[in-house]
């Protein structure tokens, strides 16, 4: 598929860029007006068939037995694993309706209440690796009583599907293991440790397996979940909340410091944050190698918000066929032109929750709504280079 913007650049060059008059402080003016979102059209994907596969329901069982009334840690029985049948499906299918997983006391938690948190964290799990791997919808409200919470473990989803849910490895079964819970009291009623060790069985053989562990409070009655974490090299919470974080304060997701860097719309992971540091010293694109046009696009976002304009342009594509003005002519643009950081997050905003669509070799965008009334969706167009590192496209946002 033609790069638009090739049209564009070839008519400009026709025209108005041949008049002495018309500078980087214009060209930048065309660029504003067109960072305005627009809608994207699509092109049918599919041409017949089904779009909804009809998925066997999931059940999650537990080994009957009274708790014990101490307030003391507590642990599953060896003998008696969890299991919970998963059915291949690349489709969706609409989330029942939400069981209660209601406190013993409505007013407050207690060990008693050990059970039941660990229904809700299996069933949490449940959801989870369907979504991640099966392609299915989950409902974060169900079991997340932490709003910032949330927002993180959307985030995460959507970048787990990317890397995991087109692949041909679905999810059959999950086995828990032998699971720990403990109650501890604080001023706020206190909160339960849950820790679920899981393995992961697919349909076609082989599996893996994941140690998460959670925070759970009692909220108006009942219980939900205020931390999740899974740990292990490499996974997600490793690699982005940091590899020497661990899951010791309930009250996290309620830190405005700790939540910032996780919300902000221009925030980078901290993999990001490395790469863009050793880019920002030399702006070698090869520095670049192996990351993801989301990436690109949200250190583009970054640079632009930290008015790093060097930064920006380095992050443009090289190819010539695609580059609409100069170095030098970038350096003329005033700052006046350029955006207010309001205007740039407001443009920018949700751009990590987007996907890439790939229209051609080298040639894709990535669709995302700006806000959560949107009903258009914006996009921001990236180019391959020779060397097969993704860029920002000139007027990337359309």
């Amino acid at each position: 598929m033609k790069d638009p913007l090739t049209n564009i650049k070839n008519l400009l060059d026709a025209t108005v860029y041949k008049d002495s008059h018309f500078g980087a402080g214009n060209k930048n003016a065309v660029f504003r007006k067109i960072h305005k979102p627009k809608r994207i059209h699509f092109l049918p994907a599919l041409v017949g068939g089904l779009l909804i596969t009809v998925l066997a329901s999931v059940g999650v069982y537990f080994a009957s037995g009274k708790l014990g009334g101490g307030e003391g840690p507590i642990a599953s029985p060896s003998d008696n694993p969890i299991t919970g049948e998963i059915p291949p499906s690349q489709g969706q299918i609409g989330t029942p309706p939400a069981p209660l997983y209601a406190a013993k006391d409505e007013d407050e938690l207690s060990i008693e209440d050990a059970e039941t948190a660990v229904e809700l964290s299996v069933d949490a799990l449940t959801d989870y690796y369907k979504a991640v791997w099966n392609g299915m919808e989950i409902d974060l409200d169900r079991y997340i009583g932490n709003e910032n919470l949330k927002q993180y473990m959307e985030t995460k989803l959507q970048t787990e599907y990317k890397k995991y849910g087109t692949l041909d490895s679905k999810v059959k079964e999950l086995e828990i293991g032998d699971w720990e819970a403990k109650f501890t009291e604080d001023e706020n009623g206190g909160y339960l440790y849950v820790q679920v060790p899981v393995d992961i069985q697919k349909h076609y053989g082989g599996g893996y397996g994941e140690e998460i562990e959670f925070f759970i409070r009692n909220i108006n009655g009942e219980m939900a979940i205020v931390d999740w974490y899974t740990g292990g090299k490499d996974t997600y919470d490793y690699l982005v909340r940091g590899y020497e974080q661990t899951i010791g304060n309930p009250a996290i997701w309620n830190d405005d410091e700790w939540v910032k860097k996780f919300k902000s719309p221009t925030g980078l992971y901290h993999f990001e944050q490395q790469v863009y540091d050793r880019f920002q010293l030399t702006h070698d694109v090869n520095e670049l190698a192996g990351l993801d046009p989301i990436s690109i696009a949200k250190m583009y976002a970054y640079a632009s918000y930290h008015e790093d304009f060097d930064a920006v342009y380095a992050l443009y594509t090289d190819r010539e066929d695609h580059t609409l003005w100069s170095k030098e002519e970038d350096e003329e643009i005033p700052l006046a032109d350029r955006g207010t950081k309001e205007n740039i997050l407001e443009i920018f905003k949700n751009l990590e929750k987007g996907t890439f669509v790939q229209t051609g070799d080298d040639e894709g965008y990535i669709e995302f709504y700006p806000n959560e009334d949107a009903s258009e969706k914006s996009g921001f167009s990236m180019i391959r280079n020779e060397d097969g590192i993704w860029q920002a496209a000139f007027l990337p946002v359309q």
